[in-house]
């Protein structure tokens, strides 16, 4: 028997057949072709038509594979550069200062009375995070901005742009910069919400802030420090502001305890004794000009700076600072500070010529780390990151052990690199040099802004900074320069 469909489709072709020769029967021949024509076209378009459904309907029916998202491949950890910055002709360049008084102890004593942070500098420190935290609420609703002065930062010097002394950090909590950034977050990462790291984060964040500072409130970007452990970005503040007449280079960090901490242990030292926090003015000063402090170019960290100066003024034979232990607490930090050594009456002046001859001649940094929670000379703590340096042989050797007073496990010697390394070595050694001549020093040659070696034309001989620096020189003395 037939099926039913066979039956429909045997009857549908009579049907079809007749129609065609009754048709037929009334036209003409030439329509008779028309109506042909047409009918093989409709036919053909069927087909195709056919085709083309059959073809999706299976493609709808096949599974498809879940999309998992792939992992972006981990950026390499920070490494900081070996090379050297090539010397740049400028058209004012920088003066290394100049004193009144004949004595090193004299121009030591009047530099301080220059670079110490003034009332001036504390509100400008206080105006600029003020106006900083009502533009970035506009994006981060209950975010806080704190502005920490350093030194006196309405006053220019050599490397401001590239170590500002005003620091701007950003507080805010990181569930509320995850719910603001999710589409900044997932134009940048393939991966989902729970995947997104703290330094992502850190990272989204004062990319947002930075746009925002930029397009609403004037500053002006100068530059990005992204790949370093802490990254920071460096502005520089509006000039229409009432601060300065010109603008404020300021480092902006989102997140970030190091602003804190340093100014937490600046104000203990100063309690305790004024000539500590006078020393750290004159050492951070002197690593800026001699250019190596610049954390991007493999050199320590201001920070790092300034424990070396602490421990230093706490194992020297006359100590003057005790042991200082950092507490952090949910709202505060705090340092507090041990048995207070006996008076000494060393001027700052001979202060940094100790601080000088212990760093070139004296520590042992295949031994010794320095810890001004311990407030001794001893080897590293067992959870302290040590921190390995290539020597240029493909080697690696023990670099120097700075430990963090707040974070005992965390070692701020580790952007360190050889070239870094070598450079801090150099003008060590070149400090050392100058002030152990027994002779009277000049302040301002101590302090000459470092530049890097001239690039000559090939086949003549190369010319050291210290020439260059002596050349010039020689040029201001002929009223040349």
């Amino acid at each position: 028997m037939l099926k039913t469909a066979e039956i429909g489709s045997v009857a549908s072709v009579t049907l079809t057949v007749a129609a065609w020769v009754i048709v037929s029967a009334c036209l003409e021949l030439s329509h008779l072709l028309i109506v042909v024509g047409c009918s093989i076209a409709y036919v053909v378009f069927q087909h195709i038509h056919k085709k083309s459904r059959t073809a999706a309907s299976a493609a709808s029916l096949t599974p498809v594979r879940s999309q998992v998202p792939r992992r972006p491949s981990e950026r390499a950890p920070f490494r900081p550069t070996n090379q050297l910055p090539l010397r740049q002709e400028s058209k004012v360049p920088v003066q290394a200062p100049s004193f009144q008084a004949e004595t090193f102890s004299g121009q030591v004593s009047e530099l301080l009375a220059v670079i110490r942070p003034s009332a001036a500098s504390e509100e400008a420190a206080l105006e600029l995070a003020r106006f900083a935290q009502s533009i970035i609420e506009e994006t981060f609703p209950g975010a806080v901005v704190q502005g920490f002065a350093n030194a006196d930062v309405l006053r220019g010097t050599a490397f401001g742009v590239a170590v500002p002394e005003l620091d701007l950090v950003v507080s805010a909590d990181p569930e509320r910069l995850t719910l603001h950034l999710q589409g900044r977050l997932c134009k940048s990462t393939s991966l989902p919400k729970p995947g997104i790291d703290a330094r992502k984060l850190q990272k989204s964040a004062i990319r947002a802030c930075t746009d925002h500072l930029v397009a609403v409130g004037g500053f002006k970007f100068r530059r990005s420090a992204f790949r370093c452990h802490e990254p920071k970005v460096t502005l520089m503040a509006p000039t229409s502001m009432s601060v300065a007449s010109q603008g404020v280079p300021v480092d902006l960090w989102v997140n970030c305890a190091t602003p804190a901490y340093h100014a937490a242990l600046v104000a203990e030292c100063k309690k305790l004794d004024a000539r500590a926090h006078g020393l750290v003015l004159l050492v951070r000063r002197w690593a800026k000009d001699r250019g190596v402090c610049h954390v991007a170019r493999g050199h320590l960290p201001p920070y790092a700076w300034t424990l070396l100066v602490v421990f230093y003024l706490q194992v020297r034979e006359h100590p003057i600072l005790p042991a200082l232990r950092g507490i952090k607490s949910a709202s505060s930090l705090e340092v507090r500070a041990g048995d207070m050594p006996p008076g000494e009456k060393s001027s700052v002046g001979e202060l940094f010529k100790g601080f000088i001859g212990f760093y070139q001649n004296k520590i042992d940094w295949q031994k010794e780390a320095v810890s001004i929670r311990l407030g001794r000379r001893d080897s590293p703590n067992p959870h302290l990151k040590m921190n390995m340096v290539g020597d240029g042989n493909g080697g690696c050797d023990i670099g120097p052990n700075i430990e963090d007073p707040f974070e005992p496990a965390k070692n701020l010697a580790d952007s360190l690199s050889s070239e870094g390394i070598n450079r801090m070595k150099e003008e060590l050694s070149r400090a050392d040099d100058m002030l152990s001549t027994g002779q009277e020093v000049s302040l301002s040659e101590l302090l000459e802004p470092w530049a890097p070696e001239i690039q000559t034309p090939a086949g003549s001989t190369p010319m050291s900074s210290g020439e260059g620096e002596e050349v010039q020189n020689a040029r201001r003395r002929s009223g040349t320069a």
